[in-house]
């Protein structure tokens, strides 16, 4: 057996879902989803589906319509060079991150890891027989990784550097400058990017998602993650996709035809449904999820006293103990401390890679943001 370990962030909800199955309070800010209803487009395309009785196998690397349908979102909004051919659909973006690193690593190929990490990717990684190369990052940086940093972290077995933008945990966004400046290095270094790029959609304010796809010059060695889930509030019909050279994607066909199939049908025409009225629903998505990250800050600064910087994208808040005002420096003690004191749900910094943090989704409802604001204030301020 492989030596992976099991996510923090399922260990919490698990003791989360013991609490509520004992009928006791849980507010949770840990979910990394977008809590809204399935937009009524998408639910007719579903329905339309199932009643023409679009329900036999699908074309492992996708219906053509959603190929096609996606490559034209990638081109037009994101100024990327995809075609129909380019794209593969994948069971969400976890299973597309999943092939491609299945596909590409062999045994000590290192994959340098910024740090703070989507929780899944040192043990996907591992899984592989790959090494996952963690590089931190920090406040002083703004959470991003800096040229001479990357080019110092390269050696001999380096292959591939997975790059996450907008970003999960701390949501911030690299400028068509910086993601010039790592896509060159990659170049000269022959490193393979897999960039995670499924916030694409969430970004606020008057930031600007800028894609790696959009660097026609370094097109080769750059893999782009995508996926319905957080753009057009889809997390539980399972739509992602996987954005590559042709030669990648037929590998990566193959893969998939030997282990899901292909994506199931009717979530595929419900993804077209999303796609053809994608700036209505996105746009939607993103000021919904803007108005519940404000919320989230101003409770903080009115319960609390503490001034909080918002993310320019993403779902969270990524918040030290330290602006807490809080002594203990165990993320995973606190907040299991947190979870059996008030019911609030947020997940421990060390399952990103960094301790001394803990995420705050503000994808909740605002009744449950609320409330789990009110809990927090009451234990803190005790």
């Amino acid at each position: 057996m492989k030596n992976i370990n099991i996510s923090q962030t399922v260990a919490i909800n698990s003791l989360a879902q013991l609490r509520a199955r004992q009928g006791l309070p849980v507010h949770n800010l840990a979910a990394g989803e977008p809590f809204m209803d399935t937009f009524e487009r998408v639910r007719i395309a579903a329905l339309g589906a199932i009643k023409e009785n679009k329900t036999l196998y699908p074309p492992v690397a996708g219906i053509p319509e959603l190929r096609a349908k996606t490559s034209e979102w990638l081109n037009e909004t994101y100024r990327t060079g995809f075609k129909p051919e380019n794209i593969l659909v994948t069971n969400g973006g976890k299973l597309g991150l999943y092939l491609t690193l299945q596909a590409l690593l062999n045994a000590g190929d290192e994959v340098i890891i910024l740090s703070p990490f989507w929780v899944s990717y040192p043990d996907i990684v591992r899984l592989f027989g790959g090494k996952a190369k963690i590089i931190k990052t920090g406040p002083k940086e703004n959470w991003k990784i800096t040229p001479v940093k990357l080019n110092n972290a390269v050696n001999s077995k380096t292959k591939i550097l997975i790059l996450n933008n907008a970003c999960n945990p701390t949501g911030i966004l690299y400028s068509k400058e910086e993601l010039r400046e790592i896509l060159q290095i990659a170049e000269e270094k022959k490193l393979i990017v897999i960039s995670d790029e499924v916030y694409s959609g969430v970004v606020f304010d008057k930031n600007i998602f800028v894609s790696c796809g959009a660097f026609s010059e370094f097109s080769k060695r750059v893999i782009i993650i995508q996926s319905c889930s957080k753009n057009f509030a889809m997390t539980g019909w399972r739509v992602g996709f996987v954005c590559a050279d042709l030669k990648i994607i037929r590998t990566l066909t193959v893969l998939l035809s030997q282990s899901t199939s292909g994506v199931t049908t009717i979530s595929q025409w419900a993804a077209l449904g999303a796609m053809q009225n994608a700036d209505k629903i996105i746009k939607k998505v993103r000021q919904e999820m803007q108005n519940r990250r404000d919320l989230l800050v101003r409770l903080f600064d009115k319960k609390l006293g503490i001034k909080l910087k918002k993310p320019q994208s993403a779902l969270y808040l990524f918040v030290s103990l330290k602006d807490l005002g809080v002594s203990e420096k165990n993320s995973v003690v606190f907040c299991k401390k947190v979870l059996n004191k008030t019911g609030v749900v947020i997940i421990p910094g060390s399952a990103f890679g960094q301790e001394g943090f803990v995420r705050l989704s503000f994808g909740a409802r605002p009744e449950v943001i609320k409330r789990a604001v009110n809990a927090l204030a009451n234990f803190l301020t005790k």
